[in-house]
């Protein structure tokens, strides 16, 4: 049975100096480049197991085990698929999967993660175990495309294979040919996705919508541009009793061709309007068709109202944050028992891992 190692490296060539289980002598055995991914190396050994450390073609530069790791040299115990990245060693997972997860205070900036130690968890767990076997991930935002590729690079978060942004309003494909991290600086060359555009937003007509709010709507203030929200209309309202009242004859006003989303809780809400065939849950659904994955492997992760519709998508697998805001909170459990919600599968935790045993 083989050992199969894949190491994440900035050398541009790299060697591998070990011993296979049974046998008594060290040796080395280079690397091969991952086509399209160039901070990735792998090798294949013919062994049960591997004790080894890696090292540059020079022997000049050596990669040893961490002092928290316990041993003086990295120990593979039986074959299977390994990643290696900054001293984490992990098995790889059999069976790739595809994660949909907001960003504020989900993945990032929440009081539960100040020092950034679960997300940091994440990228370990993520890079180590599921981005080798073909798995998939999407940032899903309510910021515009700038503000998220802003973040993405304050917080070094690792390339994603689609960013959506804009409540789900905009999809872009990431690809796989930039690095691993940095992917952010190619930003301005990132264009929407055509067959997302052509099918879901060439009807948005944002005229029409500002036309409704600033004649009958006045307490739902206008946000956001036309450049930095082509495809929704961000507003805000200061909350009063009137407030459920108004987002519903609002939605009844502008009519079944466009959603009314709100989030955020305390004395203003977020109120987005776009079309009704876009949102963070229809773009979850145009996820799984580009990428290929089935609603059985995919899991949502959120923690405000507007996450509410990837929590509804058929099928698919979510986790409301601890952190999850009340109007999440109130509409999951409200809504517990329907139909539609029903069929999603919704757990709670408080840093993110796909696992089996929570399947239920």
């Amino acid at each position: 049975m083989p050992v199969t190692l894949y190491y994440y490296t900035g050398w541009q060539e790299c060697q591998l100096h070990g011993c296979p289980k049974g046998d008594s002598a060290w040796r080395d055995m280079a690397f091969k480049t991952v086509p399209g991914k160039p901070s990735v190396h792998e090798l294949h050994v013919e062994a049960d197991g591997l004790e080894f450390v890696v090292c540059d073609m020079q022997k000049k530069y050596w990669d040893n085990p961490p002092d928290w790791y316990g041993k003086k040299n990295y120990l593979i115990s039986e074959a299977g698929k390994y990643s290696l990245r900054n001293g984490h060693l992990r098995r790889i997972r059999d069976t790739p999967v595809l994660v949909v997860t907001d960003l504020d205070h989900t993945l990032i900036g929440h009081e539960r993660d100040p020092e950034n130690k679960l997300l940091e968890d994440f990228k370990t767990t993520w890079l180590g175990e599921y981005a080798p076997n073909g798995s998939a991930l999407a940032y899903s935002t309510g910021r515009n495309k700038s503000m998220a590729l802003d973040v993405a690079k304050e917080r070094h978060l690792p390339r994603p294979e689609l960013l959506i942004c804009g409540v789900g309003t905009e999809v872009y494909a990431i690809p796989s040919s930039l690095p691993l991290f940095d992917w952010w600086e190619a930003g301005a060359s990132l264009q929407l996705m055509p067959e997302w555009k052509s099918k879901v937003l060439d009807g948005f007509d944002r005229k029409y919508v500002e036309d409704i709010l600033l004649a009958a709507f006045p307490k739902f203030e206008l946000r956001g541009t036309p450049e930095d929200d082509p495809y929704r209309i961000p507003t805000a309202y200061q909350m009063d009793e009137n407030f459920d009242a108004g987002k519903r004859t609002l939605q009844e006003t502008l009519g079944e061709k466009y959603q009314v989303i709100s989030s955020g809780h305390g004395e203003w809400k977020l109120i987005d309007i776009c079309s009704s065939q876009a949102g963070k849950g229809k773009a979850l659904e145009f996820a799984q068709r580009e990428l290929k994955f089935e609603p059985g492997r995919t899991l949502a992760c959120g923690d405000s109202g507007n996450d509410e519709l990837m929590f509804r998508c058929d099928g698919s697998y979510g986790v409301m944050v601890a952190n999850s805001l009340p109007e999440l909170v109130e509409a999951m459990t409200k809504n517990a028992q329907d139909s539609v919600l029903a069929k999603g599968k919704t757990f709670w935790t408080t840093t993110w891992r796909w696992q089996e045993e929570s399947r239920t």
